[in-house]
């Protein structure tokens, strides 16, 4: 479903979202989602007043202050990525929270795993934001830093056979799936592709970039399905997506989520 404000490009296995506008509309799906995606869906619906969106606000806004730049800028990049995605009709169901499970600190392991539920086929996500801090890179030179990050992220997960990634990924499925769900059939989904029962380790995975690049330099959709080409031919996934963000900044998202405390 579109969003007001927001332009979205569509490629055979490739996307571009472009914010023209953080929009009213954005904001009221940000309000109506965020309990969800930061603490999981079922428990959000099951502890209502526990994961009340003002809490969820400052739960996020405690972890998101101390942070540097960069860290900040990453987590505003996924929680962009956990909004637009949701909201897209692409099959995906998310099965992943966006708060980390240790207090204070930042998401480790994978950033977001996806269902494509009527093939049985899970997807692995990395996301990586930011922008040129020296402004030599335009929109696509930068793009594409971003998506060869994601790849190196998600490929060194996968090739360390780490079972916790894993493990991790089967609590967040509690969180996120509620009991009518299939919760137990993505669970075994999810176990069945871990590195205890399954040699392969080549995954299917979806490469996010989140750039803060002004909109009047423009990401070319066109660079996006050249680094999904580039990408298939080396090899190392079995599938492929590649989706990319662009928004002027992203100190505009964070001013939002501070404010909406205030208001809540």
């Amino acid at each position: 479903m579109p969003i007001e404000g927001v332009k979205q490009i569509d490629k055979p296995n490739c996307t571009l979202y472009i914010i023209e506008n953080f929009s009213e509309e954005f904001k009221q799906i940000i309000r109506d989602q965020l309990q969800g995606i930061w603490s999981g869906f079922a428990m959000a619906d099951s502890l209502p007043e526990f994961y009340s969106y003002k809490l969820t606000l400052e739960s996020f806004m405690d972890r998101y202050n101390p942070k540097d730049d960069k860290t900040k800028k990453g987590m505003i990049g996924e929680l962009l990525a956990h909004i637009l995605l949701n909201h897209t009709d692409n099959n995906l169901t998310s099965l992943s929270i966006l708060k980390n499970k240790e207090e204070k600190s930042i998401k480790k392991g994978f950033d977001i795993i996806y269902c494509e539920t009527d093939r049985d086929k899970l997807w692995y996500s990395e996301v990586k934001s930011g922008k040129s801090e020296t402004g030599k890179e335009d929109s696509n030179a930068y793009n594409d830093i971003l998506l060869n990050r994601a790849k190196k992220g998600i490929l060194d997960m996968i090739l360390e056979r780490r079972n916790s990634l894993w493990e991790s990924a089967l609590i967040d499925v509690d969180l996120v799936i509620k009991e009518s769900s299939g919760k137990l059939n993505l669970k075994k989904l999810l176990a069945k592709d871990s590195p205890n029962l399954k040699i392969e380790q080549k995954k299917n995975v979806i490469l996010i970039s989140g750039l803060y690049h002004d909109i009047s330099d423009c990401i070319d959709e066109s660079k996006q399905v050249i680094f999904h080409l580039n990408t298939k031919q080396e090899n190392i996934f079995n599938d492929i997506k590649i989706i990319s963000i662009q928004k002027n900044t992203f100190e505009t998202v964070a001013n939002f989520l501070a404010n909406e405390i205030l208001v809540s």
